[in-house]
């Protein structure tokens, strides 16, 4: 079942609103919500304790005060830390969110999307990163956001594990080139995946129009992401067949899809 997009051209909020505001918090969160985009990206991961909590990396060195690895920290160590000033003085204080933090904020959106991104991965902790994405896949069902979402994860072996689990009922976001997703892998990606996120090179950041053909002739809708969003890549993403763009600066690019009247 298709999502339900309120715009001919869908943005997400990748880690909420990052160009201004400190990555996967709340803060960051509550102003992407404000702008009005279709999706919030986000990425979970499990604590030492089992719970579920907010952040890219696996480690917490690069945005908080702390060191190590999130999935040997309770979740106590992780509210201790200081998740905001990385960005800015102005920040200092803000905590690494929990996934249920997140789901009640968001109740409030009855029609936000969510790409809700898994981050414990089999081939680095085995049996851990399966009872993570059960808890966040039953989270998620606890807050009936499953029908209005997709799942994603840089591990092809729990993409393909998702799809025998949960099958169509939990939409799976994967990504291309699929060599990307690691070597543990057995199916095409294409066999059940939801949308890829297409990814070019860093000297043609956009893939050849024949890659968007080949997603959409599989029924897999293809996605993009800029670590910067300009005017020129976005018009070559739209032209070779782009459906979807996630992006750092959400404002940004809902105004520049506005004057080509792709999105309201």
């Amino acid at each position: 079942m298709k999502l339900a997009y309120q715009n001919p051209i869908p943005v997400a909020a990748h880690r909420g609103n990052p160009a201004y505001f400190p990555e996967n918090t709340m803060a960051s969160f509550r102003s992407a919500a404000e702008l009005g985009p279709d999706m919030i990206e986000t990425d979970v991961h499990m604590t030492r304790d089992g719970e579920l909590i907010l952040m890219h990396d696996h480690t917490v060195d690069r945005t908080t005060n702390g060191t190590g690895l999130i999935r040997e920290k309770t979740l106590a160590e992780m509210r201790a830390l200081d998740a905001g000033s990385y960005k800015d003085a102005k920040f200092k204080g803000e905590k690494v969110p929990t996934f249920r933090e997140f789901l009640e904020y968001f109740r409030a959106y009855p029609d936000m999307l969510f790409n809700i991104e898994l981050k414990d991965y089999p081939a680095d902790s085995g049996d851990f990163a399966y009872t993570s994405a059960k808890k966040t896949i039953a989270m998620m069902d606890e807050y009936g956001i499953t029908e209005r979402s997709v799942v994603n994860t840089w591990s092809g072996e729990l993409n393909e594990w998702l799809d025998a689990t949960y099958g169509k009922r939990v939409r799976i976001h994967a990504y291309s080139p699929q060599e990307r997703m690691g070597e543990r892998q057995k199916r095409f990606v294409y066999d059940y995946a939801y949308c890829v996120c297409l990814f070019g090179v860093h000297e043609k950041p956009v893939v050849s129009d024949k890659f968007f053909a080949l997603a959409k002739a599989y029924g897999v809708e293809p996605w993009v992401y800029f670590k910067q969003d300009t005017p020129e890549l976005v018009d070559e993403a739209l032209a070779a067949g782009a459906m979807l763009f996630t992006s750092n600066d959400p404002a940004w690019l809902m105004n520049y899809l506005k004057t080509k009247n792709l999105h309201r």
